[in-house]
């Protein structure tokens, strides 16, 4: 069984973050909000600066990254006790290796630390990842309608919460 390496990615890994980035906007552009097209157009400068307001974790199989999840905390004096996830990904050659799993189970150990509570949304429709939020105890909590829009077609997104405390 091919075990994943996850870590904290940090302004050095923006390379890495870039290519996982881009990768998912290419193969997966029906569950993210952003487009392949404007992202690939950001200067690696751009995408440092990014790196650098949240914190993300990277899955890797031999020094490879194949996956990713972004951890994004409020900082708002009445809201810094929840986060957000979001940017959850996985190369389709690895999946169903539980990498998805690792990168979750770590994002909670980390935000263990930080916050009280976990928000997520998920386009309506993916299951398998409405499925993995819910084993690890996020509840669905709203629908919001029309959150997603490419051409004339509409996507809703489902709202999720994991209250760790």
């Amino acid at each position: 069984m091919i075990e994943p390496k996850i870590r904290l990615l940090g302004v050095a890994d923006v390379q890495d973050f870039r290519n996982i980035r881009l990768s998912a906007l290419k193969k997966s552009p029906e569950m993210f909000g952003s487009i392949y097209d404007c992202e690939e157009k950001q200067p690696i400068q751009s995408v440092a600066k990014r790196l650098d307001s949240f914190t993300a974790f990277g899955a890797y199989i031999d020094e490879k990254i194949v996956g990713l999840c972004v951890f994004k905390q409020d900082d708002g004096i009445k809201d810094a006790h929840k986060a957000y996830l979001s940017s959850v990904f996985v190369e389709p050659e690895f999946r169903g290796l539980g990498i998805a799993e690792k990168l979750l189970q770590s994002v909670k150990n980390y935000a263990l630390k930080h916050v009280e509570q976990i928000m997520l949304s998920v386009v309506d429709g993916n299951t398998a990842a409405i499925n993995l939020y819910e084993k690890h105890g996020f509840k669905i909590y709203g629908v919001e309608p029309r959150a997603l829009k490419e051409g004339t077609e509409y996507r809703d997104e489902i709202l999720m919460a994991l209250i760790l405390r």
